[in-house]
């Protein structure tokens, strides 16, 4: 197989999210969602009834505990069987939130809205030309003055300062995932195969890829998108990005 065969396609994330790997992700990220969505709304200090744009929202883990703290959310998901699962959950829990399919490479015309949050490391899933057309269709949903958080772990100064593990190995909600990790250099660009399996016997296999930037390039790209007032935070939402942080949150104003 050569090369150009082997590379994942830039439209990996259409349908990803599906099978075994979106039961995979739904309880890799319930661990986490609570401690996410008090972060979330620690860094944007809205008062309630504010409007905030989750997007991508997957199945709503940020989005419906945003509304439940009073928040007015959109949730906007490429994956329609997600967007249903973020709909149920909020019936079932009483929740106001709205939850659409949609596409970072063409976002639809809503808001404008006090705060966008783009959480869950998806920033860099799109090629460099997409990613530019997808902030700049983020800065267009804010009122001015509104608030984007962008949260990224594959930032360059995070993701290649240790070891980038080629095989790995986890479990969560009975779902095991083994990945082959391959970093391209010449694109920087993390590629990712997927071989997931549960207790009955189920394999499903997916493909991903990250575009991986600097912290600075991350930061030029916002501002050119029409942000101002670059915060670029580590892990903890206080203190900056440094190299070797495990996780970069952009905060910057419309």
């Amino acid at each position: 197989m050569s090369q150009a065969e082997h590379r994942v396609p830039d439209d990996w994330f259409v349908g990803f999210h599906t099978g075994l790997v979106a039961r995979f992700w739904r309880a890799a990220g319930a661990t986490m969602a609570d401690r996410d969505a008090e972060l979330v709304a620690a860094l944007l200090d809205l008062p309630a009834g504010a409007s905030i744009i989750d997007v991508p929202c997957a199945d709503g883990r940020i989005a419906l505990r945003l509304s439940a703290a009073g928040y007015a959310v959109t949730g906007i998901e490429i994956a329609a069987a997600e967007v249903e699962h973020a709909r149920a959950a909020a019936t079932a829990a009483g929740l106001d939130a709205t939850f659409l399919t949609g596409d970072l490479r063409a976002l639809p015309a809503l808001g404008p809205a006090d705060a966008l949050v783009s959480w869950g490391n998806s920033f860099g899933y799109l090629p460099h030309a997409d990613t530019v057309r997808s902030l700049a269709g983020m800065h267009r949903l804010l009122r001015p003055g509104g608030r984007l958080l962008l949260e990224s772990m594959t930032v360059a100064e995070s993701l290649l300062t240790g070891e980038i593990a080629p095989h790995s190995e986890t479990e969560f909600g009975g779902i095991v995932m083994r990945r082959r990790n391959r970093y391209n250099a010449a694109e920087s660009r993390l590629e990712t195969d997927y071989e997931l399996s549960n207790g009955s016997g189920v394999v499903e296999r997916a493909r991903a890829a990250h575009h991986v930037y600097t912290a600075a390039e991350v930061g030029r790209l916002l501002a050119a998108a029409g942000f101002s007032a670059i915060r670029l935070l580590g892990e903890d939402g206080e203190r900056p990005y440094t190299l070797g942080s495990s996780r970069l949150i952009a905060v910057a104003t419309a």
